[in-house]
């Protein structure tokens, strides 16, 4: 499996497109849900990394799509070709980049402090969350349904968790311990459930896109899914050390469990990081075996 420098450069456009995205849906449902127990200053700046990733999002992916179009071509002029960006879009990129967009764009609502319009901005998320769905493998199992909707709270269920990522580590830094432990508690008790359902989707999926466990490993897509679940259970070890270990240790006033609990984070946030590229990677460079 060749990889040249424009193919690399669209993967790491679209692992760019799928953590911004996912980050800042995750933040806008970590407000909804733990906004209560955070003190002004965390809420502010959760708020202004809200804006922060809305904008990186749109940026990278309208980045992903002029950097398809060179991977394409394999030469800087496929970026501005309008033919291939039509080819692009009209393959499918375009609904899933306008559906982001327009989630993004409700999602925004989420960045001013009056929460009027709090439940536009969750609805917003979420479609910026499952816009990914719109193009891809298992848009092409369409008119069996069962696939997309698996997919679809697979990315819901990332962006609850992933996203929660980069609150959780402001309120370690900047909020008090006991609002931490709070945090760090109720997102444990929501999480159970989430990271339940986000691994039977995503088990539900691949079973649809392989089915067969010789084609699994004897594929390039199957070794690099392979490799991502390894990973992920990785992902699951620590998010298991923070909920049985550090977050009692906090919510008995432990002064160390605070630093802990940020280093656990920020080490969550890499792997997270990891898992996103080799997604990125193996739904570019490589398609499930047929």
């Amino acid at each position: 499996m060749e990889l040249s420098g424009w193919d690399a450069a669209a993967v790491c456009a679209k692992a760019i497109t799928y953590a911004a995205t996912l980050g800042a849906a995750g933040a806008v449902f970590f407000l909804a849900y733990g906004g209560s127990l955070l003190q002004e200053l965390s809420r502010s700046r959760i708020r202004r990394l809200i804006g922060r990733l809305l904008l990186a999002a749109a940026l990278a992916s309208c980045a992903r799509v002029l950097l398809s179009g060179a991977a394409m071509s394999g030469e800087l002029a496929g970026m501005f070709d309008s033919g291939f960006v039509r080819m692009i879009l009209g393959a499918g990129e375009g609904r899933a980049t306008g559906m982001r967009m327009a989630g993004l764009a409700l999602a925004a609502l989420a960045l001013p402090p009056n929460p009027r319009f709090r439940a536009l901005a969750l609805l917003g998320a979420a479609t910026a969350s499952i816009s990914f769905a719109g193009v891809g493998h298992v848009r092409g199992l369409l008119p069996n349904t069962a696939p997309l909707l698996l997919l679809c709270m697979h990315l819901l269920c990332g962006a609850f968790w992933l996203g929660a990522l980069g609150p959780l580590l402001i309120a370690a830094r900047d909020g008090s311990a006991r609002e931490a432990a709070l945090l760090a508690s109720r997102f444990g008790k929501l999480a159970l459930g989430v990271v339940a359902l986000l691994l039977a989707a995503g088990a539900g999926v691949l079973w649809t896109l392989i089915g067969d466990a010789a084609q699994f490993w004897s594929s390039d897509y199957g070794r690099m899914m392979a490799v991502k679940l390894l990973i992920v259970a990785a992902l699951l070890s620590i998010a298991a050390m923070n909920k049985l270990y550090l977050t009692p240790k906090l919510l008995s006033g432990d002064a160390r469990a605070v630093i802990q609990f940020r280093g656990s984070v920020k080490t969550e946030m890499a792997v997270g990081a990891l898992i996103l590229l080799i997604t990125a990677a193996f739904t570019t460079i490589a398609g499930p075996p047929q």
